[in-house]
């Protein structure tokens, strides 16, 4: 792994833990160990450093959650998957809520970052929408637009509470709106998670 990369991988873990603003240059410099010179020969300015760092947990995001929805076959288990794995997410020690939510929280004007938020929920909801419309349930579109506002409300209260016991009737709920015959989430094994999903 170049030195690009150790930086990148470095402000991903400041960003998601402290927050964007309250993480510095010199912090990133000195934990990823390279000089100023060196991290900004990658990344001019922080906010370049930013963008390049929510492109990254897209990426990352995208590739850990298709990878996971490969394992199903069946329609309804891989709609069903997709929430399996943000519960998973959620009990990991590396979930502090999302990345995309924050930045647009604490850069609401800043459209470069908001260009990539939206590229990323619009990713949800796209894949949300195909697996509803494998399922054959009508109007997918409509449908996935709300579960895209269900999923980050969910983001949300994991990280406020420190029970998931929230999401189980939130489960119902949907279960109930797609008019599926409800079956409970996976409940993950916190001792063999591993550190992130992605």
């Amino acid at each position: 792994m170049g030195k690009r990369d150790d930086i990148l991988d470095t402000a991903m873990t400041l960003f998601n833990r402290h927050g964007y603003q309250a993480v510095g240059v010199d912090l990133i410099r000195d934990e990823a160990q390279v000089s100023k010179m060196t991290l900004y020969k990658y990344f001019a300015t922080k906010e370049a450093l930013v963008e390049a760092v929510l492109r990254l947990r897209h990426e990352r995001f995208k590739q850990s959650l298709e990878l996971w929805l490969a394992e199903y076959a069946d329609p309804v288990e891989r709609f069903k998957a997709v929430f399996n794995w943000h519960l998973r997410w959620f009990s990991s020690r590396q979930f502090y809520g999302c990345m995309f939510i924050k930045a647009a929280g604490e850069f609401h004007q800043v459209e470069d970052y908001l260009v990539v938020a939206r590229l990323h929920k619009d990713w949800v909801r796209e894949l949300l929408c195909r697996l509803l419309a494998d399922m054959g349930v009508e109007e997918a579109a409509t449908k996935a637009s709300y579960l895209l506002v269900l999923l980050d409300g969910m983001i949300v209260n994991a990280g406020i509470f420190s029970s998931l016991s929230h999401v189980d009737p939130a489960w119902r709920c949907v279960c109930d709106c797609l008019g599926m015959e409800y079956a409970a989430l996976d409940a993950p094994d916190r001792a063999t998670l591993p550190d992130s999903v992605f």
